[in-house]
């Protein structure tokens, strides 16, 4: 069987467990909306693959030339 190469583009959910700095007064909301304005700048550090997460982003596959 003859075959061709079928580039895939993949969603997969991972966890981390995380911190970042908060004023000292902050209430518990204040601080859960002030990590979401700032979630780029909160470090990764370790992921943890979830698993059965994988959707295939079919926008984004095509095959290799």
């Amino acid at each position: 069987m003859e075959t061709k190469t079928f580039n895939v583009s993949l969603i997969v959910k991972c966890y981390t467990n995380s911190s970042i700095q908060v004023p000292k007064d902050f209430t518990f909301e204040q601080a859960i909306e002030y990590a979401k304005s700032h979630i780029r700048e909160i470090p990764l550090g370790q992921l943890d693959y979830i698993d059965d997460s994988d959707v295939i982003d079919e926008d984004n596959c095509d095959f290799e030339e």
